[in-house]
């Protein structure tokens, strides 16, 4: 059992990454191709980055440049209140709730 066990986990690591290549990007041309005469594709507009707002969810997936703040690395912050975190979203500082993940405060700009 420890045999097939074994060659079962083995096969699922190699198995995605042996297709991994043949999952290129489609539009871009393969090798030994060229792109002569066609029209380029238009570059997707940049996406802007989402402000947080008090009282929205917090969600890490969409904050540009999250990382968790020590706020005693900043002059006019306070110490969050029990249950609350400081974490960074672009330029903004937001007091998050750590269980509820909802936004308490929003500084805006406190990051140049």
């Amino acid at each position: 059992m420890r045999k097939f066990t074994a060659a079962l986990l083995a096969a699922a690591i190699v198995v995605p990454s042996l297709a991994a290549p043949a999952m290129a990007q489609p539009g871009k041309p393969t090798q030994g191709h060229s792109n002569q005469g066609h029209a380029t594709p238009a570059k997707k507009p940049s996406q802007t980055p989402h402000r947080f707002k008090k009282g929205e969810k917090f969600d890490r997936s969409r904050a540009s440049h999250y990382q968790t703040v020590d706020y005693r690395k900043y002059r006019n912050v306070k110490a969050p209140p029990k249950g609350y975190h400081y974490v960074r979203s672009g330029n903004d500082l937001l007091l998050v709730g750590i269980t509820s993940g909802l936004v308490a405060a929003v500084t805006m700009n406190m990051f140049h």
